[in-house]
């Protein structure tokens, strides 16, 4: 069995840690509003049911693309953060109630269920994107909960040209036409009513939390998978490391689904790789010394130029031998 250093993770790890307690602050504060009276209260439980299904949707969606399942410990608590942020995210923009959860949950769905090109092994993952699209939808939420303080239960009104004009009081009732209608249940406001202000400050900071934590994690995870593999090319001798490393450099790491898999089985993908890009440079530098570089370097042109630079790329010895 491979062993580790536990220094190389311990950056990682505390990065996860601060992720997680923003992404539980901010589902506190999503999940509070105060009413009417002043007294906090909460926001029910059913938007959070929601989003909790919707994560686990979200999360077996994304988990079938690789096959990925965490394979430490570190990698299934970042798994279960990424959950509870994703839900607490989901609840804090639905509406807690009514046909204005249905579509919203529709629109949630296909954002975060979208098949990608690679799976995180450390959790679900939301993208800037969909943090944006999210952020936008807590905006409606926002602007609805404001018409609905001041009793006006529609998203918007519009006044209808000429018969608003018209001095008729018999007109009164057909002069605007209200455009997205709800109840006060829908809204999940309390009995008492709701203190927008407070309210709308909670909600927003908590869904700044829960979304920079997600965010923080998101980069915490990859940041995990990086030191696994790192660690595991540092138990060889520091030149052959640094070797390795240059012909695998870690911007590679995750395109080529390193990334959440076991210790062997990273190892025998780096014995396979390194061996293929050896053969590679291997030929590349027969083909070079086999090609009359030395002729079309003294030109001006294109390929005095691409020659040059393929000279000045090899050792010293092989340019040696290719000026002899």
């Amino acid at each position: 069995m491979l062993e580790l250093p536990r220094h190389e993770t311990r950056h990682a790890e505390l990065h996860l840690a601060l992720a997680c307690l923003m992404i539980g602050l901010g589902g506190v504060l999503l999940g509070l509003q105060v009413d009417g009276n002043g007294d906090l209260v909460g926001t029910g439980y059913t938007a959070l049911g929601v989003g909790a299904l919707v994560a686990l949707a979200a999360s077996l969606v994304q988990a079938s693309v690789g096959g990925k399942l965490p394979t430490d410990w570190v990698a299934g608590f970042s798994a279960a953060c990424g959950f509870l942020g994703m839900s607490f995210c989901v609840a804090g923009v639905l509406a807690p109630g009514g046909s204005w959860m249905f579509f919203e949950l529709l629109l949630l769905f296909w954002l975060l269920a979208r098949r990608r090109s690679r799976s995180q092994p450390g959790g679900p993952e939301i993208t800037g994107g969909t943090l944006v699209a999210m952020g936008l939808m807590l905006v409606f939420r926002l602007w609805i909960t404001w018409q609905g303080s001041e009793h006006r239960w529609a998203v918007m009104s519009i006044e209808l040209p000429i018969v608003s004009w018209l001095d008729a009081p018999w007109l009164d009732s057909v002069r605007t036409v209200n455009l997205g209608s709800f109840t006060p249940t829908e809204l999940g406001f309390p009995p008492t009513g709701i203190d927008f202000p407070v309210s709308m400050t909670l909600w927003s900071a908590g869904f700044a939390l829960a979304a920079t934590g997600l965010w923080m994690r998101n980069r915490a995870a990859r940041n995990h998978q990086d030191d696994r593999i790192h660690a595991l090319i540092h138990t060889l001798p520091p030149g052959p490391a640094a070797l390795v490393e240059r012909l695998v450099p870690e911007e590679e790491w995750e395109t080529l689904g390193l990334h959440g898999l076991p210790i062997r089985r990273i190892a025998k993908r780096l014995e396979a790789l390194v061996a293929e890009r050896m053969q590679r440079y291997q030929d590349v530098r027969s083909s070079i010394l086999r090609s009359p570089l030395a002729e079309l370097a003294a030109g001006d042109d294109f390929a005095g130029a691409v020659s040059r630079a393929l000279v000045r790329g090899l050792p010293e010895e092989t340019e040696r031998s290719i000026e002899r």
